[in-house]
């Protein structure tokens, strides 16, 4: 990998890393989710640091240009927070729905509740005869 693809994928990786920390500083991502985008970046910033790396993940994988490496290696970032986001859309999906759930109890209750006093009030302004 030459000097300039070296440098071009190291700023890239440092854009990465300043992104997220200034979307956590301004609390537009949470804490528990900026590692793993900090963790890519760092990751993506290896190869760009050390031509070792680049070498290192080109060989056993097969790769005739070490500079593709950097490629795979986001693919596999990318891949891991797909899963990793998936999982937790997963859980407040089913979270969603019984939130919901529980919604649609409590307004019956409350409807319920609402019957019962407008019953006990017409019942009680008639003098407590029904008609």
């Amino acid at each position: 990998m030459t000097l300039s693809q070296r440098v071009i994928a190291g700023v890239i990786s440092l854009v990465i890393i300043l992104i997220i920390l200034d979307l956590v500083k301004r609390r537009k991502l949470r804490e528990e989710y900026s590692i793993l985008w900090l963790g890519g970046g760092l990751l993506m910033l290896l190869p760009a640091l050390h031509d070792r790396v680049i070498f290192w993940l080109a060989g056993p994988l097969g790769i005739k240009h070490p500079a593709y490496s950097i490629f795979v290696l986001a693919m596999f970032v990318g891949l891991v927070l797909a899963i990793h986001f998936t999982i937790v859309l997963s859980k407040l999906t089913a979270q969603n729905w019984r939130l919901t759930q529980e919604l649609a109890l409590l307004r019956a209750q409350i409807n319920n509740i609402q019957n019962q006093r407008q019953e006990n009030n017409t019942s009680s302004a008639f003098g407590g005869k029904n008609l």
